[in-house]
């Protein structure tokens, strides 16, 4: 089971003041044509941020290749850090110059090893109130430097627990100071010279391409557009749980090794889309909509997405998400095999009824015949204590 929950967005600051404004013309005074105008200057600042992302995805400088199939790397982690670690020690060991410290086979890195140090930054973010773009921000970097340099799993959590401590030193810089429990959370593996020392062979080695363009800026982007531009029939506490679905289906893909090649405005193209299946069904009438104001950004080109969005509701049944909102205990939910989608049965996730701050209350139901009952929502206090209950520390592996 993923151990990820969904952690909506705090209203206040994520209010869409592009979609907004056209509700509150009357109330401030505007004319409808300074309105009309704001609302361009609005459309014309998106359509830039979506074209510089698109620029940047196109340029393949972020790009990751299939690092897991790779038998030979640039790098070596062992050279760049001139030091060797023994296998049950507490700490790092002088290397001899003239060894070549090779990966050892029951110690290298795969998907699993990578689900679970994707979950672990998780539960560390929402612990600290730090914003998850950072987890997506820090599995770019991962990536990219898995793609270049050979690890095994020791150096492996030494370059996630660098990277995480890096992209919030780029996103939140605040934070920094309480994050420097990390290297605590290594169990004595190493301390923070090591995650110092690993930052700068990392950066060289990503040549300080740090600032990748994420499935969720441009889902969050592409929304703004859409909602600024078309006329739609939502309530205000739908279009907010749209962000916060959407969302959350980024930050499943962020879990599962396949997203690694894909493009990351595919996968938020395809999150926007289940996100709506799950709120209004399959045959609801904006996901159209929203297909042809990608097509109108040159974002999405008619390709097929139902590979991509199949396997985000698979991670969506494995996730604790689905667990809690369907009265699942999830400790009983990882003892039963994962349920498989299959064509004849149209699995979605449907909205209950809930407040403004009840989160995105969703549950698990198929055409026909129920898997599991809807139950009532938790809120989203309930789901941050639920997650700070488990423990920080990434020893499961």
């Amino acid at each position: 089971m993923l151990k990820l929950t969904m952690n909506p967005r705090k209203r206040s600051k994520r209010m869409r003041a592009a979609y907004f404004a056209k509700l509150r013309v009357h109330q401030s005074g505007l004319s409808v044509t300074e309105a009309e105008q704001k609302a361009n200057e609005t459309r014309e600042a998106l359509s830039d941020n979506l074209a510089s992302l698109l620029h940047q995805e196109r340029s393949g400088v972020y790009k990751c290749v299939d690092y897991l199939s790779l038998r030979e790397w640039q790098l070596n982690v062992y050279d760049l850090l001139g030091k060797s670690r023994v296998n049950g020690s507490n700490g790092p060991q002088e290397m001899d110059l003239h060894s070549q410290p090779q990966c050892p086979g029951d110690s290298q890195i795969d998907d699993y090893c990578r689900e679970q140090i994707v979950e672990w930054s998780f539960r560390v973010v929402d612990y600290f109130h730090i914003d998850r773009e950072v987890v997506v921000l820090s599995l770019s970097m991962l990536d990219r430097f898995l793609a270049i340099c050979e690890c095994d799993r020791s150096t492996f959590k030494l370059a996630a627990t660098t990277t995480l401590h890096l992209a919030v030193k780029l996103l939140h810089p605040c934070k920094l100071g309480e994050l420097g429990i990390l290297s605590d959370l290594s169990r004595g593996e190493f301390d923070m010279k090591d995650v110092a020392l690993m930052e700068k062979h990392l950066l060289d080695s990503l040549n300080w391409q740090l600032h990748p363009p994420t499935a969720i800026a441009f889902c969050n982007i592409l929304l703004d557009y859409f909602f600024c531009s078309e006329n739609v029939d939502m309530v205000p506490t739908d279009v907010e749980d749209l962000y916060d679905i959407s969302s959350f289906f980024t930050e499943l893909a962020v879990c599962d090794y396949y997203f690694v090649g894909l493009t990351q405005s595919t996968v938020a193209v395809a999150s926007i889309i289940n996100a709506l299946e799950g709120m209004f069904g399959p045959e609801n009438k904006i996901a159209p909509r929203i297909l042809k104001c990608a097509i109108r950004m040159n974002i999405y080109q008619s390709q097929d997405l139902s590979q991509t969005t199949h396997r985000l509701w698979e991670l969506y049944e494995r996730s604790e998400e689905c667990a809690l909102h369907n009265n699942l205990d999830p400790m009983d939910e990882e003892k039963t095999p994962d349920r498989i989608p299959t064509e004849s049965a149209d699995i979605f996730v449907s909205k209950g009824n809930c407040g403004v701050d009840a989160g995105s209350p969703v549950s698990v139901s198929t055409t026909g015949n129920s898997i599991h009952a809807p139950s009532k929502s938790m809120s989203s206090n309930e789901i941050m204590c639920a997650m700070r209950s488990q423990t920080l520390r990434n020893g499961s592996w």
